[in-house]
């Protein structure tokens, strides 16, 4: 199964990763990276396993393990959609 990442979310992951780049150094922002990246890689094998989504129609939401953010996401044929990066604390969508 394929993980393709729309602009949209790679504009948000170059977003975060900047932010950690400035506030904590690139040693930090490596560190977020690998984070968020291994965590939605490792949906290949049973994407199903996250919560549906409340938030964005036919989608589906994997909470990053200890950051504060929620990738969004939708299964398609062979392979898995990355939507969104975002913070846990911004309303999404709005």
């Amino acid at each position: 199964m394929r993980i393709i990442w729309t602009d949209e979310a790679l504009d948000d992951l170059a977003h975060i990763l900047f932010y950690y780049y400035e506030h904590a150094g690139p040693v930090t922002a490596k560190a977020v990276e690998t984070r968020i990246v291994s965590q939605i890689e490792a949906l290949q094998a049973f994407p199903e396993r996250i919560r549906k989504s409340e938030r964005v129609a036919d989608a589906r939401e994997l909470v990053i393990n200890r950051l504060p953010y929620i990738a969004f996401m939708r299964v398609i044929p062979n392979g898995l959609l990355v939507l969104n990066v975002v913070h846990t604390a911004r309303k999404f969508p709005g």
